[in-house]
């Protein structure tokens, strides 16, 4: 009849409302998983899905030769789109008139992902085009009507073959982040690439084949192709490769996903375990009254894990139907926001749910349990004893264990569950040991219970232990929500700082030295908002110290003495000079020169990384023929997310003012004023213009879709930590309620107790509060170090808020906890304890 008594002693608790936190606790633990899983999944595939418009694709594969027949076959087998496109650089004749351009051929399909926008016009107002070029027609690009002084249907020369201009290519969704080194795209047919006789053996030219399909025939076929690639020739690129501002904020965003859900695994968990602790001390008289009936341990184990496995089934069926529903309209509203449908998830966040919950609930109610039923059946006349601690390691072990099992499953990654699982091992030690050291300051204070103030130290003082226990539970749920609140608007405040509102749109590049002051004037007449014009000189980089740089060329093709080398950038630099530090730059270390006649350079701080450059340095450059030899006298970092010139090397002005430059500069100019374009740089025949709106569009498009990931991640976390607070809140009640039978019994008021018991919770959130923030500081500066890159910063306001936090939230979470035992006389409070 055991499983009949386990059936029947759930229903009465579950009627009497015990295990309310602990069924709680799971259905919370499921919920969040499961949610924060599939919305994560489908979210993270839907950006990556959107992100894709900037390859034109899903994957790219390039090559420097033709790429084997046999590969796209594969692909083809495999129900994967592709499209050609082979790009490389010539010359472009119209009338008189030449300029240096970049050739790309598409075949039909392309982009395979985004849309082609043209227009009409130059710098006109682009819409959807609907196919490719005609045969014998070229697309171009805005810049190469001023640089040919090109009309529409005017006809311009590449290699064999002669193309009629068409229309004007305004975006494409492939174009790239790189500004200073694209020339304008001419847009053919891949049909008619032979016919301009320009691939040659020996020509510099980039195969591509773009790819898109299901992520599970990507990956498939990724998994065929990577052992045939060759890492000279190929390359394999997906959005997430690179270092583009859109690879950094998507990688930065999976990150704060993955590490936000998993401190709400952890929050959720640590519910479970203290809802368990509590449950079964509130057994102990069931379990002693069992005993004297004459069960045995074996039978009354049966009884209590049967009962908490099916609150854990029913609580796991709950959190499975609450956390699909949740990210259902989650995913709905966000859809409507993107305007598009995100993909849908796969198996795997359901069976990673259920087995959070199956987890969380068996293994943290093992010790409870193992403890429950060695309750000795004198119980029944001494309700003091307890069952003894011998075992207390066990409870650790399982615990930890847990944890760290948990989040292993989670996020699939040892490495960063070993690092998390350590650094919060030893922040627990600590904070528990602030907490006690913190308790036992207010020893003094509860020697004299005479104000409700000095009653609260007392009961401090009294339940040292378990409220240091207590301490280290709000500690870590208020550190844990201080540090995501915090992390989400740094992340957000960093991501907004990269583009801001008053961002430069365009760049324009190759204005000639004695136009720069017509520029100039022209900006300040428009009332144009312009950076500084930078002078630039074409230049390698060839030797350090005297030790030869290796060129970009592949293993194959370098001579026998040239195989070993010191690795240089493989390719022309732009070079500048300057009297003043840029803005947007950082010293590093070393001096800036201010007017020094004698020849130096800066270094950009990661070049000079990669390259192992140091102050003092010698560094070789070869301009045009002419070489010269420069010390390194500073470095300095550079923000290379800000959309204003940023130069590798920056020399003094003495150093290169002799050699012939052009100069560069980016400008804003609003949408109203697009249409001026044309018309404003008509004077300026060799200047080239990039327009950046609409990459800037689509990264605040997706900067824009991350954030709404990142609310719905932390209002999650918010909730598993509140509630952990409920849970220990709930934890101490029998106790609280013991003390307040006696205090009652000696006369004492029910307003003083209200207000000690306030003062209690508003002195524990509070020293809880000032111990999380600052635990949340060296968490966040670590964080921000070694896993966003991202600037760390002190909190300072956090400093007032976070104990003013902790005190309010904790002090009201007690006192609502408490008022049932406050209100209750002393004789209800006894039939209570009975």
């Amino acid at each position: 009849m055991w499983h009949k008594i386990s059936f029947r002693l759930l229903k009465q608790e579950l009627r009497r409302g015990e295990l309310t936190i602990m069924a709680l606790a799971i259905i919370l633990s499921v919920t969040a998983v499961l949610s924060l899983s599939i919305f994560s999944d489908r979210l993270q595939a839907g950006l990556t899905e959107r992100s894709s418009e900037f390859l034109a694709a899903d994957r790219v594969l390039s090559s420097r030769r033709d790429i084997p027949q046999e590969w796209l076959e594969q692909a083809g087998q495999m129900n994967l789109k592709t499209a050609w496109k082979v790009v490389f650089n010539s010359m472009a004749f119209a009338g008189d008139n030449m300029t240096l351009v970049d050739v790309k051929a598409v075949s039909d399909g392309y982009p395979l992902r985004g849309e082609l926008e043209i227009a009409d016009q130059p710098f006109g107002q682009g819409y959807v085009a609907d196919g490719l070029p005609a045969e014998g027609e070229a697309w171009v690009a805005s810049q190469l009507f001023q640089a040919l002084q090109l009309d529409i249907g005017d006809d311009i020369e590449v290699g064999n073959s002669s193309f009629k201009v068409t229309k004007v290519v305004t975006y494409e969704p492939d174009v790239g982040f790189s500004v200073f080194t694209d020339s304008p795209n001419v847009l053919i047919r891949h049909s008619q690439l032979e016919e301009t006789g320009l691939i040659q053996p020996g020509s510099r030219v980039r195969f591509n084949v773009l790819m898109a399909g299901e992520s599970d025939a990507i990956d498939a076929y990724e998994d065929w192709l990577l052992p045939r690639l060759n890492d000279d020739t190929h390359s394999w690129r997906s959005i997430e490769d690179g270092n583009s501002p859109l690879s950094r904020s998507l990688n930065r965003a999976e990150r704060f996903m993955m590490l936000a859900s998993l401190l709400g695994v952890v929050l959720a968990a640590t519910a479970v375990a203290v809802a368990a602790q509590r449950y079964c001390q509130r057994n102990y008289d069931v379990v002693a009254i069992f005993k004297t009936l004459g069960a045995s341990r074996k039978k009354i184990r049966r009884i209590f894990m049967l009962h908490l496995l099916l609150l854990t089934a029913v609580s796991v069926a709950i959190g499975m139907a609450l956390g699909w529903a949740l990210q259902y309209l989650v995913i709905e509203w966000v859809a409507q926001k993107l305007g598009a449908t995100l993909p849908q998830a796969g198996w795997q966040p359901y069976v990673l749910a259920g087995a959070t919950g199956v987890i969380s609930a068996v293994m943290f109610t093992l010790y409870p349990l193992f403890r429950l039923v060695s309750i000795p059946p004198l119980r029944v006349l001494h309700r003091q004893l307890t069952a003894g601690n011998a075992v207390r390691w066990l409870q650790w072990v399982l615990s930890g264990g847990t944890i760290y099992a948990l989040l292993v499953i989670y996020s699939q990654q040892w490495w960063l569950s070993t690092a998390l699982f350590a650094g919060g091992a030893v922040a627990a030690v600590l904070l528990l040991g602030l907490g006690r050291l913190f308790i036992s300051a207010s020893r003094k204070a509860g020697m004299q219970a005479g104000s409700s103030w000095r009653l609260a130290m007392a009961g401090l003082q009294r339940r040292a232990a378990a409220n240091s226990v207590q301490m280290l539970s709000f500690s870590t749920a208020i550190m844990l929500l201080l540090l995501v609140i915090v992390l989400r608007n740094d992340l957000l405040e960093d991501w907004k700082s990269q583009l801001p509102a008053d961002a430069p749109n365009y760049f324009a590049i190759n204005i000639a030295e004695d136009k720069v002051d017509d520029m100039q004037t022209m900006f300040e007449r428009e009332n144009i908002p312009s950076t500084d014009l930078y002078p630039i000189v074409p230049g390698r980089l060839t030797h350090i110290n005297g030790e030869k740089l290796l060129d970009e060329v592949t293993k194959e093709d370098r001579d026998d003495d040239e195989a070993e080398g010191r690795e240089g950038i493989g390719r022309e630099l732009s070079l500048t000079w300057r009297d003043i530090l840029p803005p947007n730059n950082e010293l590093t270390a070393g001096e800036w020169w201010g007017e020094s006649a004698e020849s130096q350079v800066s270094v950009e701080l990661n070049v000079s990384e990669r390259l192992d450059i140091n102050v003092g340095d010698e560094l070789r450059f070869n301009l045009g023929g002419e070489e010269f030899t420069v010390p390194v006298t500073s470095l300095r970092k550079a923000d290379w997310n800000t959309l204003q010139p940023n130069f590798y090397m920056i020399f003094n002005t003495s150093t290169l003012e002799d050699f012939p430059a052009t100069y560069i500069t980016s400008f804003r100019l609003g949408e109203d004023r697009k249409d001026e374009l044309y018309q404003l740089f008509k004077p300026f025949p060799q200047t080239s213009l990039i327009d950046l709106d609409a990459m800037i569009n689509q990264i605040r498009e997706v900067i824009g879709q991350v954030s709404l990931a990142i609310v719905f991640v932390l209002v999650l976390v918010i909730i598993a930590g509140a509630l952990v607070l409920v849970a220990q809140v709930q934890a101490s009640m029998e106790e609280r309620q013991k003390e307040l039978v006696i205090l009652r019994t000696l006369g004492a008021p029910g307003k003083l107790l209200s207000r000690s018991i306030t003062y209690e919770f508003l002195v524990l959130g509070a020293i809880s509060g000032l111990i999380a923030t600052l635990a949340m500081e060296v968490s966040l500066f670590i964080l921000q170090n070694q896993v966003f890159n991202m600037t760390p910063v002190i909190h300072w306001k956090l400093w007032l808020l976070g104990p003013l936090f902790g005190a309010v939230v904790v002090a009201v979470l007690g006192r609502l906890s408490c008022h049932r035992l406050i209100q209750r006389n002393t004789a209800q409070l006894i039939r209570k304890l009975a």
